[in-house]
């Protein structure tokens, strides 16, 4: 097994999930409250998830590979990081459940160009990232390297959407 299988595997998720939502997203009619609110969560979950595991797994490796652009990669994919979910956290806190059943079109367009953002976002990381973990030192996993708490958000996140407990159906 690679290094990059968990990574890759982890795309693999988020990817359906993006689709999940942009597919959503071109309907012409909102979907129930229910099952948007479902997808959002089934999203966010794997995004923060996703965002834990480079966290503490790759962004640590990489800062100690013995290449510079190999530092320097993972130094700008961190720092962008942070931006990208800066623009996520703002786009669920426009739009919550209340909001997207009044103004549908707009919360449509909002997740087409975060889908779409985020899927050239996962294509570099793939290209320009990933290569460099099967020759990065082995570190153990090192808890929040750039400080960010992503489950923390994450239940921010489920009380706006109303789940009252983490649903396991998609784990």
């Amino acid at each position: 097994m690679s290094d990059l299988d968990p990574f890759f595997a982890e795309h693999r998720r988020l990817r359906e999930y993006n689709v999940e939502m942009a597919t959503l997203a071109r309907q012409f009619d909102p979907p129930g409250v229910e099952e948007l609110n479902d997808a959002r969560w089934r999203f966010t979950r794997t995004l923060l998830r996703t965002l834990t595991l480079k966290d503490r797994m790759i962004y640590p490796r990489l800062r100690l590979h013995a290449d510079p652009q190999a530092r320097l990669a993972a130094e700008r994919f961190c720092q962008s990081t942070t931006v990208d979910y800066a623009r996520f956290a703002a786009h669920t806190k426009r739009f919550p459940p209340d909001v997207v059943v009044r103004d549908w079109r707009a919360y449509a367009v909002a997740v087409r160009l975060r889908t779409a953002e985020l899927e050239d976002r996962m294509d570099r990381e793939e290209r320009d990232l990933f290569p460099w973990i099967d020759s990065a030192p082995r570190v153990e996993s090192i808890p929040f390297s750039q400080g960010t708490n992503w489950a923390s958000d994450a239940w921010r996140v489920r009380t706006l959407l109303g789940k009252d407990s983490v649903d396991d159906r998609a784990a």
